[in-house]
């Protein structure tokens, strides 16, 4: 399924609550009693959930339609889902979002811990490799090396793709930033997260 867009329905401190909208997708309009969400939750703009599907298509009946009906709840599975979104404040169609199931082998594998745990045991070559991916970055992130785990003054270094060595302190709250930033204290500038490598070198801390 490619991307999807709407005005969104759910607000939160005026501005849309992204995982109220994912969660309506499973829950409401033609998804209504289709599916339970045992429990889900944001990852930055990536929505996790562990989805109990409770209706299936049966099989192909004389006239070529096939029924809906319940799901036995023995023949029940619990699956994980991922859904990535984003916004767009200036256009009517403001939210957009795309759906993927584990069995995809989704990119995105932040998946919580708690998440994972509910989900029903699968065959699935893509989908367990998918959980594994995410129980590691689980574990990393659990580590006093990471980036969010550094404190305030600690120093990384790291080398650029172009072979450059830059070196970054990490910042208290200042300036626009309500959290701690990357600093780069020769030229004045600030690094994202996103664009520091995972084999920085932690020079002090």
């Amino acid at each position: 399924m490619g991307w999807i867009s709407y005005h969104a329905t759910y607000y939160k401190n005026g501005r849309i609550d992204r995982k109220a909208e994912c969660d309506g997708y499973f829950l409401e309009g033609l998804n209504a009693g289709w599916n339970r969400v045992l429990k889900s939750t944001m990852v930055g703009s990536v929505y996790y959930a562990a989805v109990e599907p409770l209706k299936r298509y049966g099989k192909k009946q004389a006239d070529g339609m096939r029924p809906v009906e319940d799901i036995p709840e023995a023949e029940r599975r619990v699956i994980g889902v991922v859904l990535l979104t984003s916004t767009n404040a200036n256009d009517y169609h403001n939210f957009f979002y795309k759906v993927m199931d584990e069995s995809m082998g989704p990119v995105e594998s932040e998946c919580p811990e708690s998440i994972l745990k509910l989900l029903s045991p699968t065959d699935s070559e893509w989908a367990n490799e998918w959980r594994g991916r995410c129980r590691e970055n689980a574990k990393r992130k659990k580590s006093p090396d990471t980036l969010n785990n550094l404190p305030v003054g600690a120093v990384i270094r790291f080398k650029t793709h172009d072979g450059t060595v830059r070196q970054l302190l990490k910042h208290q709250p200042a300036y626009q930033f309500k959290r701690p930033f990357w600093y780069d204290e020769t030229n004045h500038t600030y690094t994202s997260v996103k664009h520091i490598p995972s084999d920085y070198e932690i020079v002090s801390r």
